[in-house]
């Protein structure tokens, strides 16, 4: 990237070791690989990384842009969260996303992720509102799933054919994050990355929104207790009847959930759930493997 501050940088007090520490985050963001001590990482295989460890993959030294890395902590651009059971102290905040999209715009092309399409704008893509873990969550599905044997392993323009990342319906509206094409002897996938715990109404709505859609649909949670309220909330409100409500969430397994789910579905409403449940951290520290237990179980209860 070139040294030149973009206009834009002055209003958000943004100078050229901001820009760095913003360039160095969204690089990473974006999948984009890291070497670092003589290994490529990527948000989509490894565990996220502080940020003067992040700095080792870049050309800058971290003891030069301590100072502005903790002026961007305070300034209510960046934060310190969780991921994956790892914390990090480098996370956008709304702001950071919005002062990233202003300041970065100008080197989209480099920050540009293989799975975008040269007219999506920069420089974060994908969906405009999300964070780390559920862009975690997304790239980590991305990466396992057209690799199963049961999705289409073709490719077009040296992508994997019947992939569709942030796809939208007829009428334009966000449906899945991902959609992966089958064979026929299954029903197409669609995956859904959920970081939004907090807000219910707007969980139980998309929940019912994705009914619609004639896929399987892959719920990936930030955590097994956000599922677990999910499929509480929905039996409250009589949309789905649970065989018995789950309690104390956090001892609930995914293996456990999923089953309940299922096991319910077949009981009160007599035809398959349509949904699977799993967890970020799960699919991180898991592998194909990992996917392919979750389905065969599946359809071994249809």
């Amino acid at each position: 990237m070139s040294e030149k501050l973009p206009s834009q940088a002055h209003f958000w007090g943004i100078r050229e070791e901001e820009l760095h520490v913003l360039y160095t985050i969204t690089y990473w963001f974006n999948g984009k690989p890291v070497k670092i001590r003589g290994k490529k990482r990527r948000i989509a295989t490894h565990h996220d990384l502080p940020l003067d460890d992040l700095f080792q993959g870049t050309r800058w030294d971290y003891k030069t842009h301590g100072h502005a890395h903790k002026r961007l902590l305070n300034n209510g651009l960046l934060q310190e969260k969780y991921v994956c059971r790892r914390k990090i102290d480098w996370a956008p905040t709304q702001e950071g996303r919005k002062a990233i999209r202003d300041v970065l715009k100008q080197w989209s092309d480099s920050l540009r992720p293989e799975w975008a399409d040269e007219e999506q704008d920069g420089p974060l893509f994908g969906d405009p509102n999300e964070g780390v873990v559920h862009r975690k969550g997304v790239e980590i599905a991305a990466r396992i799933f057209p690799g199963m044997p049961w999705a289409w392993s073709m490719e077009r323009n040296g992508r994997a054919y019947g992939v569709e990342w942030y796809p939208t319906d007829k009428e334009g509206q966000s449906c899945h994050d991902l959609h992966i094409d089958t064979h026929e002897q299954m029903t197409d996938v669609g995956i859904e990355v959920i970081t939004d715990s907090n807000n219910i109404d707007r969980l139980v709505a998309k929940w019912r929104r994705l009914r619609d859609e004639d896929r399987t649909t892959f719920w990936v949670f930030d955590r097994r207790e956000t599922a677990c309220r999910l499929w509480n909330e929905l039996d409250y409100r009589g949309l789905f009847h649970l065989d018995g409500k789950f309690r104390k969430h956090g001892n609930w397994s995914s293996q456990a959930i999923n089953r309940k789910i299922w096991r319910s579905s077949d009981i009160y409403r007599g035809e398959p759930a349509g949904d699977i449940v799993q967890t970020v951290t799960g699919l991180l520290e898991g592998d194909e493997d990992t996917i392919q237990d979750l389905f065969e179980e599946y359809y071994s209860t249809i």
